[in-house]
């Protein structure tokens, strides 16, 4: 039975640890997304200006601000990928804990049964009387 209970919470851990690391895609995937929308607004900036040279690069920046939103638009859509993955993971994790809750419960109470059996034996042994 400990053997069953170690396994299942080495389970629990690892499944904590990959819930943690796809927390982590998450995050970084945000900052991600941040940093495209500050290149887009600078472009968007230098669009407005009204240099001398502003006609020049305007086709080269509105290009260049089409392939940021594309980007971004993936981003978004792996972020809504790793999103649900965590609420899997999530529950999944949740589902595992309560089930090596329920297992270190029952393995307690297999000790508990058996410390009682011991101790039973134990007093009847001492009046010479044997229960098995």
């Amino acid at each position: 039975m400990s053997d069953r209970l170690k396994k299942i919470e080495r389970v629990v851990e690892v499944q904590r640890h990959l819930k943690r690391l796809t927390e982590w895609k998450l995050a970084i995937l945000r900052r991600d997304e941040i940093g495209l929308r500050k290149a887009q607004e600078q472009l968007i900036d230098h669009l407005n200006d009204q240099s001398l040279h502003h006609g020049l690069f305007v086709g080269s920046m509105a290009r260049r601000l089409s392939r940021l939103a594309q980007e971004e638009e993936a981003l978004r859509e792996t972020g809504k990928e790793l999103q649900e993955r965590i609420i899997d993971e999530a529950m999944r994790l949740k589902r595992t804990e309560r089930l090596a809750h329920n297992m270190a419960r029952d393995a307690e109470a297999h000790d508990e049964r058996s410390s009682l059996e011991r101790i039973v034996e134990a007093g009847a042994a001492k009046k010479g009387e044997s229960l098995a």
